[in-house]
C-alpha cells in the first residue's frame, strides 16, 4: 500500500510541473469553492504567496477573488484578494483555552490572597 502512495505522488508531482496552467485553473476553483462555502461576514485566516498573513472578515466571493476587511486594532480599508494568489484560506474559529482560563483564575486569587494577607497586617 505504501507503493501504491508513493507511485501516486510522484505522478501528481510529474503532472503538477507538466502542466501548471491546468493546476492554477484547478487551484482557483478549489479555493472558489471554498471561499464560497464559508458564509459572509466569518472570520478567516489567509496567506499569500509572497507570505503575508491576515485574518480578516470575508465581505464578499466574486470570480476572481475574494473581498476582506483586516481585523486589526486600526482600521483598514478592504482588500481584494486574487485566487491565483491564496497560499492559504480557512475560516477562524475562536477557541476556548481552557487552562489559560484556569491559570488567570489562579493568579487572580492568589492575588486577592496576598493583598488580604499583606492588608491584615
Amino acid at each position: 500500500m505504501t507503493a501504491w502512495k508513493s507511485t501516486m505522488a510522484m505522478w501528481l508531482l510529474i503532472g503538477s510541473f507538466a502542466c501548471p496552467g491546468i493546476c492554477a485553473a484547478q487551484d482557483d476553483d478549489l479555493w472558489r469553492a471554498r471561499a464560497g462555502r464559508i458564509p459572509i461576514g466569518a472570520t478567516v485566516k489567509l496567506r499569500t504567496n509572497d507570505g503575508e498573513r491576515l485574518k480578516a472578515v470575508l465581505m464578499g466571493v466574486d470570480e476572481s477573488g475574494i473581498l476582506v476587511r483586516p481585523a486589526t486594532r486600526l482600521p483598514e480599508p478592504s482588500r481584494h484578494v486574487a485566487f491565483d494568489s491564496l497560499a492559504d484560506f480557512e475560516r477562524y474559529y475562536d477557541r476556548v483555552s481552557f487552562p489559560k482560563y484556569i491559570g488567570l483564575g489562579a493568579a487572580i486569587a492568589g492575588s486577592v490572597f496576598l493583598t488580604l494577607l499583606v492588608g491584615a497586617r
